[in-house]
């Protein structure tokens, strides 16, 4: 056997978008590895067309739609002005009585290595979840700079850890609903098998039954929390037209709709 680094090379979810990369924010797009075009598998070529062609066609889409006049100042500030308040707050209490940022994102790092990599374990998942909730409740408290050429990594680091709790409660979702090992993870399973005889218990599992094939779990983030929804795929357009008809509206349109 050759050994071997497994590195998390892919992003095999994210932020929902539509067939135009547009988020469920109006005027918000996602195009990339951010945006959640992959999927459990990830098929050859993909990562080529969610940043290439995705980046396109929202960018062809924002040109031909969002047009006119841009929202009115009181209306804008009504909107942000809070949560730039709140953002801003993080700077002011970070500053000042040593600097453990570094340290902080190295550990929080390890952890998502340690529990929601390729190999997950429901305990685990759900202590570091557990953890996270605490960090972020106590996030003004902990984090400590004392040059603000360590700000951006302050604003990182917050962002970071709200991305732990959201995934890290989607894989807790899933494998309390039944789901077992499938695409690029495996969850332990002490009912399970060993793929060889001589590695640990926490390499022992089950295949999942395919029960969840057609369904996306969709979670929403709000106030600290997360909630699941599960829907159906969409399906495949069925469309059959002809050169002729769609060229004539890629003439007049782009296609762009």
């Amino acid at each position: 056997p050759l050994e071997i680094a497994l590195c998390a090379q892919h992003n095999n979810g994210g932020l929902g978008i539509d067939k135009w990369w547009q988020t469920n924010i109006e005027g918000f797009f996602a195009a990339g590895e951010v945006s959640a075009s992959h999927g459990v598998y990830r098929a050859g070529g993909s990562a080529l067309n969610a940043g290439q062609a995705g980046s396109t066609r929202a960018a062809q889409f924002i040109a031909r739609n969002c047009q006119g006049e841009p929202t009115a100042f009181e209306k804008f500030k009504d909107a942000v002005f809070d949560k730039v308040d709140k953002a801003t707050s993080l700077c002011d209490l970070a500053a000042g009585g040593g600097n453990n940022v570094s340290e902080i994102w190295n550990n929080t790092a390890k952890r998502m290595s340690r529990v929601g990599a390729a190999i997950r374990d429901s305990n685990g998942i759900k202590n570091a979840i557990e953890e996270i909730a605490k960090e972020l409740q106590n996030f003004q408290d902990i984090v400590r700079i004392d040059d603000c050429s360590h700000l951006s990594k302050v604003y990182r680091l917050y962002d970071m850890l709200i991305c732990q709790y959201v995934y890290l409660s989607a894989m807790a979702d899933y494998a309390e609903n039944g789901g077992k090992s499938r695409g690029s993870a495996l969850y332990s399973d002490n009912n399970g098998k060993r793929p060889y005889e001589n590695l640990p218990e926490i390499f022992k599992f089950t295949l999942d039954d395919g029960s969840r094939r057609d369904l996306v779990q969709e979670v929403k983030y709000a106030d600290g929390r997360c909630s699941f929804n599960w829907r159906k795929v969409r399906s495949i357009p069925k469309e059959d037209d002809f050169f002729e008809n769609i060229w004539r509206s890629y003439r007049l349109n782009g296609n762009i709709y």
